[in-house]
């Protein structure tokens, strides 16, 4: 792969519409979010824009030629991060392409409705998808329908499998949704229960996967229910959020033997401390992904080396 594809992480975007209005409608949502001076302004547009047009409007996003990820043009999360602002996460898309050949297995836990899922499915052999919302889960269960190579959970990623936990749906955004803890759900929110599964039950005894975790705040039992997974050499692209001040997934990790924690937001750096990790979450209102892995993993030599070579 040459630099100028490895730097750009989708060499392609289609965009494919349910129907005229649903293109008028997107047309007229992105208008409306070149003039949002806040972030409260991306879900006001989204939500009273949408009561104007059929609810079944939709685009379908398609990146490389790959399967279509489908976004409700009355979702403010994935209309403003997958459409609006696109390219989404593109450092993670860059570690997803350096594995490809390198790796068989891609887990996505807290898969949500399925963009990593859809995206990583024509890159990898096996992919598992894991997410604890209900209504969430039906929708990644029709994203990725007709992906054979995809094989779903309704769980909730933690420490050990088999326990049953309360889930918050928040009102305002999907992207919120997370386990019900110290804090209390609010007025609107609706709250489920769902079952448990730790990544080293998902994921086959000497198999070294490229694992994405984004679970809202259960990172830390999430990792300690990845132990022998990462023992065994898997690296894990997990998120740090820039309000989280103590860094609690990061903190963790550093207590586990032997780990290594890289940026990947501009490019691949070593993070050796909390204070590094600290001054490179800029945002308060942003999660930062990083990358995690036993010095000694293979799969994680491959990677680094990798992207050494495009520097």
């Amino acid at each position: 792969m040459n630099k100028d594809k490895l730097l750009n992480p989708a060499t392609k975007r289609r965009l494919r519409y349910s129907s005229i209005s649903a293109r008028l409608q997107f047309n007229l949502l992105m208008v409306l979010y070149r003039l949002a001076f806040t972030r409260f302004f991306y879900g006001h547009y989204a939500r009273n824009l949408a009561r104007l047009f059929p609810k079944s409007n939709a685009v379908w996003l398609h990146l490389d030629d790959g399967p279509g990820f489908r976004i409700s043009l009355d979702d403010a999360y994935w209309t403003r991060f997958a459409l609006y602002r696109f390219p989404y996460e593109p450092e993670v898309d860059l570690i997803l392409r350096a594995s490809i050949g390198q790796t068989s297995l891609f887990c996505d836990l807290g898969a949500n409705k399925g963009y990593w899922t859809t995206r990583a499915a024509p890159l990898f052999q096996s992919i598992i998808a894991v997410e604890a919302s209900a209504q969430t889960f039906d929708t990644l269960r029709k994203n990725t329908e007709a992906l054979t190579n995809v094989r779903l959970h309704h769980a909730a990623i933690n420490d050990e499998s088999g326990e049953t936990l309360t889930f918050v749906n928040t009102h305002l955004s999907h992207a919120s949704a997370r386990l019900l803890k110290d804090s209390k759900a609010g007025e609107l929110d609706q709250t489920e229960t769902v079952s448990t599964l730790k990544v080293d039950d998902l994921v086959p005894v000497g198999m070294p996967a490229l694992i994405k975790m984004d679970v809202e705040g259960a990172e830390v039992n999430a990792i300690e229910g990845a132990r022998r997974t990462i023992s065994e050499g898997s690296v894990l692209i997990y998120e740090d959020h820039g309000a989280d001040h103590d860094c609690a997934p990061s903190a963790h990790l550093l207590t586990l033997p032997e780990i290594n924690l890289y940026s990947i937001e501009n490019g691949v750096k070593r993070m050796i401390t909390l204070d590094q990790i600290r001054k490179t979450k800029t945002d308060s209102y942003k999660g930062y992904n990083f990358l995690a892995a036993q010095s000694n993993s293979p799969l994680l030599a491959r990677l680094t080396e990798h992207f050494a070579n495009h520097e």
